[in-house]
Parts: structure tokens; sequence; C-alpha cells
């Protein structure tokens, strides 16, 4: 495969969560495409077979994507796993933690099953994995996290209650430990993907338009008709961004959270 900018990433090793996703699976490709090793985390075996085997025919060398499963929401599982991939390949050099979301639910729609999924999965997921790998961070003295959040954290949204308070909570998380982390030559930062062509923004079009008594195409046009670049963003705009800030091109940038959603989040 053909390297885009960051042949400084070339032997690195990093940890991708939710990594069967739209999004995810897609930063696990270009971190593929610029020469770094890749394991895909994920719960369901069957989606992580999947993925790694469409990933793994666009890779000259196999050895340098593999799988591992892991349950988010259980501590035990993320140290488990965390221990499996340094014992496998010695170090972990970067986290990006794709994994979690919530449900289209005001709140009186929502009940505690739903808040607890998404607290467990997504909130205390991204803390237990940076905690897992940081102290080896710490050790190399270099690092880079990035968490992919969202643009609800800048815009809270009534009918995406949960996630909202989630993104905000994330964002606090990433600042806070990328203040602690970086005086040992670690990087925390955030992306923010707006909506995203992914069959999980179909997912969401599809419960908006039950919902409001519409179709999921005018749920869809309804929402780019708010973006002022026109289009939604792509899973490999998402990636890239992530890929950015792994690299050495940003290698002054920490605490950072950059949206992208093409103009659409009117926060400052």
């Amino acid at each position: 495969m053909k390297s885009h900018i960051n042949d400084d990433l070339r032997g690195r090793v990093a940890l991708v969560s939710g990594a069967t996703g739209g999004m995810g699976s897609a930063i696990c490709a270009r971190l593929l495409d610029d020469g770094m090793r890749v394991v895909m985390l994920g719960r369901d075996v069957a989606k992580l077979a999947r993925v790694h085997d469409t990933l793994s025919t666009k890779v000259a060398e196999r050895d340098r994507i593999s799988t591992q499963v892991v349950d988010m929401s259980e501590p035990d599982s993320v140290v488990q796993a965390v221990a499996e991939v340094l014992n496998r390949y010695g170090r972990v050099t970067d986290l990006v933690q794709a994994a979690g979301d919530g449900p289209v639910a005001s709140l009186l729609e929502t009940n505690e099953g739903m808040w607890e999924e998404t607290v467990q999965g997504k909130l205390l997921g991204t803390v237990r994995l940076a905690r897992a790998v940081a102290p080896g961070m710490i050790s190399a003295k270099s690092g880079r996290m990035v968490i992919v959040n969202g643009v609800f954290s800048q815009e809270p949204d009534p009918l995406f209650p949960i996630n909202s308070t989630i993104n905000c909570a994330l964002a606090g998380f990433a600042k806070a430990i990328s203040r602690d982390l970086g005086k040992h030559g670690i990087r925390v930062n955030v992306v923010n993907p707006g909506a995203t062509t992914t069959p999980l923004w179909d997912s969401i079009c599809r419960d908006l338009a039950a919902r409001f008594g519409v179709s999921p195409s005018e749920i869809n046009q309804q929402v780019i008709a708010k973006v002022p670049l026109g289009m939604l963003a792509s899973p490999a705009d998402v990636a890239n961004t992530v890929a950015f800030l792994l690299s050495p091109h940003a290698a002054y940038i920490n605490g950072a959270a950059i949206s992208v959603d093409g103009g659409a989040t009117a926060a400052v």
C-alpha cells in the first residue's frame, strides 16, 4: 500500500477500539496504510474476523494486522486484553478509542440500562484503556492517544442526552489526562466527528425518521442542509484526522479537540 504523510509511524503499534465500526475500520485502514502495526479491538468475534479479513487483503505484511477480543464494559477484560497485546508485541505506542455510542432517546425515554451501557462501554471503557496502556507509554516517555468523541460535547442535543453527557465527560477526561501525561511525552487529543456516512448514521436516520414520520433520506438531507460544506463527513475524513494527530506533524498538539463536521457546529 502507498504511504501517505506518516512514514514516521512505520513500526509503531496501535490499539484501535471500535475497530469493526464504520469509523473504526477506516482508521485501521489508514494506519495500516501509514505502515503501523494495528491491533483491532472489539467484542464481536465474527465481526472482528470479517473486518480483519477485508483489511488484511490490502496489506502486504499480513502480520501487521491482528485482532483482540475485549469487552470495554468489563474492567478485567480490558486489563487482560492489553496484557495479551503487550505480551505479543512488547509495547503499545498509540491508542485510538473509537468504541461506544448511545441511543436516540430524549430524557424521559431513557432508562437506567441505556445510561449504564453507554457509561460502562464508552466513558469508563475509555478510562480503562487509557489506564491500561499509560504505564508502558510513561516508561517509554512517548505515546499518543486519540479519543474519537463527538460534536455533542460542544452542542448537546435534547434527542441525545446520553451521548451528550458522555461526550462532555470524555472531553473533560481527555483535557485532564493530557496535562498529566504530557509531562511524560504522551499526547492526548480528541476528534469530534459530526454526522458521518456509516452504518450507524443510517440507523440513526431510520430512528429519527420513524419518530418524525418522514423518510430516512429526508432526515439525511435535512442534516446535510445544515452543513456549510454541503456534505456529510466520510469515515476517511475522520481517519485522516486521527492519523495526523498520531503523526510527528502534530508533535505540539496536546489536549486539543478537532471537529470534523464541515463547519456545522456553531460552538466557538
